[in-house]
């Protein structure tokens, strides 16, 4: 069994979907949870749990969490024991805040709460893996070109760029909707496929996508917007330190990175 958990409810889910149809095994088991908070409120909660201390692990948590709930709304009635889940995935976006009323924690203690996420979500088949969406999931169709847009290396925006960030890749996209890049979900969630066409150019767009994201993840990483020559090169915590290193941290920017390009990139081992 396979346990996706998204942020969101929306277009990870319709992500994910498109891309297992294309490139995965389409008999695979999966649990696929909308975690519906962001990463903080998901660090807030392992510590509650004290699961960077080992008392317990993730679908333990969320198996808890659900239990408050009469509606057992993460779907994990199926699931009784832990080591029936043998691959994990986390995605969630790298929403940073600034410091204010509402938000106590400094760009530095957020930071180091990703990194401590990232440290200990490492591996798919033990704790499980986490990875982040620069600034958020919409990264997937920011491109301001038709595919290819090598000039993607150079796109950044803004580290408050917050949930504004939907609205400006809707603004600057060559791809004002999502039909190029996903295939739709009917009201129970399940896949309206299109025609082989249709197929074959989403195929080709992805392809595309997980190239110039694996690529712009080692200039991030490496310095060079290239093919990494291994792919420990551009693991999440690397991509974190780069971008803090070349970016936020020098001229509070984030460079766009999306994380389903570089699931697919590892998942498919290239």
């Amino acid at each position: 069994m396979i346990l996706f958990v998204f942020e969101g409810k929306d277009d990870e889910p319709r992500i994910y979907k498109t891309l297992k149809h294309l490139f995965f095994n389409k008999n695979a088991e999966e649990i696929i949870i909308c975690y519906c908070n962001n990463i903080y409120s998901l660090y807030k909660k392992m510590k509650e749990y004290d699961v960077l201390g080992g008392a317990a692990d993730i679908v333990s948590v969320l198996k808890e969490e659900a239990a408050k709930h009469s509606e057992n709304p993460y779907g994990l009635s199926n699931i009784r024991y832990s080591y029936q889940v043998s691959e994990t995935y986390l995605f969630f976006d790298y929403d940073i805040k600034r410091q204010d009323k509402s938000n106590h924690l400094t760009v530095k203690e957020q930071n180091e709460q990703i990194a401590e996420l990232l440290e200990y979500f490492c591996n798919e088949t033990d704790k499980g893996k986490l990875y982040i969406n620069y600034p958020m999931v919409e990264s997937f169709r920011y491109f301001k070109k038709p595919l290819p847009d090598y000039d993607y290396k150079d796109y950044t925006v803004q580290l408050f760029i917050g949930r504004k960030f939907k609205e400006i890749a809707g603004r600057d996209s060559y791809y004002k909707n999502f039909d190029r890049l996903c295939f739709a979900l009917n009201k129970h969630g399940e896949l309206k496929l299109p025609d082989e066409t249709k197929q074959k150019e989403i195929r080709e767009n992805w392809g595309h996508i997980k190239t110039l994201n694996v690529m712009k993840a080692n200039l991030v990483s490496k310095g060079s917007f290239s093919i990494p020559e291994s792919k420990d090169d551009i693991s999440q915590s690397n991509i974190l330190t780069g971008q803090l290193l070349n970016y936020v941290n020098n001229n509070n920017e984030i460079a766009i990175l999306n994380s389903f390009a570089l699931f697919l990139y590892e998942y498919l081992r290239g």
